[in-house]
């Protein structure tokens, strides 16, 4: 049976952080749910703790020389059967209603992307606000390419919408040939998204927050 969504976990030297991040997707609530982590060559115990899970549950791959982030993303979304797809970064972690709200909304609307809310929690495990406030959230039923943009460079300091992590439905990534750029070490996301609503994507917004961004200094 096809899963609803497979979260794509690239992990590097994240021998802290995967169990929570494993543990989160599998946690989802709803949804039948497929995990795929991608080892880029860690050098700690990443690879170790991922094939700790039963294979039914979490799918590993161990990549024979680092492809860096976008690299690894990529073998993850060839080897996904969800329906939809979701990156997940291997030191965050997603609440467990998360996905189903997303699919719930971006399937209403036709839409084959959507996004959502972002709780920061900073290193020492302490909660700060939001990534975005609630009510501008609740005011956006869409995001366009115009909007996406200028929402990168209106908005100071990390309150931008760059930050969005958002769900694809794999579908619409395989037909249009969008992955991530592999030439890039950071902004990858930022021109996946892009180049996704370029080609016509509808991008939905699910105003509650469901993505846990750590912050990483």
């Amino acid at each position: 049976m096809q899963p609803d969504v497979t979260f794509v976990i690239a992990a590097y030297n994240s021998e802290l952080t995967i169990e929570r991040a494993i543990a989160s997707a599998i946690a989802q609530r709803d949804v039948s749910v497929e995990v795929i982590v991608v080892d880029d060559q860690s050098r700690d115990r990443t690879l170790d703790l991922a094939r700790s899970y039963p294979e039914d549950i979490v799918r590993v791959v161990a990549l024979e020389q680092n492809r860096g982030p976008g690299g690894a993303r990529n073998v993850g979304l060839e080897l996904a059967r969800g329906r939809w797809v979701a990156v997940l970064d291997s030191d965050d972690a997603v609440y467990p209603g998360r996905i189903c709200a997303m699919i719930d909304r971006a399937e209403k609307a036709g839409a084959a992307i959507a996004v959502d809310n972002l709780q920061v929690v900073r290193e020492d495990g302490v909660a700060e606000e939001t990534m975005f406030p609630a009510d501008y959230l609740e005011g956006l039923s869409e995001i366009s390419l115009a909007d996406y943009i200028a929402g990168n460079v209106l908005f100071e300091s990390r309150f931008n919408l760059g930050y969005l992590k958002p769900i694809f439905q794999r579908r619409f990534l395989n037909e249009n040939g969008l992955r991530y750029d592999e030439s890039l070490i950071i902004g990858e996301d930022y021109i996946l998204l892009a180049s996704a609503l370029a080609k016509g994507g509808k991008c939905v917004v699910e105003p509650t927050t469901g993505y846990v961004y750590h912050i990483r200094t």
